[in-house]
């Protein structure tokens, strides 16, 4: 039985993408306290989709006020790491599944792919973000560009996301019954 062998395969790597759903949830919680104190309601994820500078300014301002513009510095800096950590697990996490051929193998090839694109956009997002949070001026090319990239972040992320345990059941199912 073909699916057989790819049970067969070495165990997946996840040891990474888990390490990066850890680093996900560090970065959801200072995200969240940037918007703990009361005046404060724009979020990292504002910024982020905001498109203008005028928005961003409107960000920043708010946030330079309520006093959680380092505690938003220091969001973005952990944004930096998860990205590595969790574009690295889920790289990882998609080739291992590789091996096992058939549907698994092609969505293995599919999150190491997500991956690929998660960094990539990812990192251009935060990077845009922390040069005008550093700045402490929003650029309408720059908020455009950090904008424009999110939704091909967040595609990705849900690849991978999802397609690491859809993988793993997956290859379960391909193996058949245990005897």
């Amino acid at each position: 039985m073909a699916g057989a062998a790819g049970m067969n395969a070495a165990a997946p790597q996840l040891r990474w993408w888990l390490w990066g759903l850890f680093a996900f949830v560090v970065v959801i919680g200072l995200g969240a306290a940037v918007t703990a104190p009361d005046p404060v309601t724009f979020g990292i994820t504002d910024h982020q989709a905001a498109g203008t500078a005028a928005r961003v300014d409107a960000i920043q301002t708010q946030w330079r006020e309520g006093g959680v513009r380092p505690l938003a510095i220091l969001a973005m800096i952990g944004d930096l790491v998860f990205i590595a950590i969790y574009g690295w697990g889920s790289w990882r996490a998609g080739r291992s599944f590789m091996p096992a051929g058939g549907r698994v193998r092609v969505i293995g090839a599919f999150i190491a792919a997500a991956a690929l694109v998660f960094v990539l956009t990812d990192y251009t997002e935060t990077v845009l973000q922390i040069i005008q949070l550093i700045a402490d001026k929003g650029s309408d090319p720059l908020a455009a560009s950090a904008a424009t990239v999110r939704p091909f972040k967040v595609i990705a992320w849900i690849v991978t996301f999802v397609g690491v345990p859809v993988a793993m059941v997956m290859r379960r199912i391909d193996a058949g019954p245990l005897d």
